[in-house]
């Protein structure tokens, strides 16, 4: 597996949820989500996470307290 796409992987938290599609990048090789106002968090079954921040692909990062990277160390 590619790096970039290990750290692509690392970086999505295994909590957050949407029913948006996931679109493939130019060359096919990654799967990223749309970004959209359907998230939700696995943890509060809510739009906002444990750590009362709004739910979104590009906010639930490994800067969040509540964040678990879905490939463990």
């Amino acid at each position: 597996m590619a790096d970039s796409m290990l750290d692509l992987l690392k970086s999505v938290c295994k909590y957050h949820r949407s029913k948006e599609y996931y679109v493939s990048n130019q060359k096919g090789e990654m799967y990223l989500p749309e970004q959209s106002g359907n998230n939700w968090c696995l943890l509060t079954q809510g739009p906002v996470g444990p750590d009362d921040k709004f739910v979104s692909a590009a906010e639930c990062t490994p800067t969040r307290s509540c964040f678990k990277s879905q490939i463990p160390e």
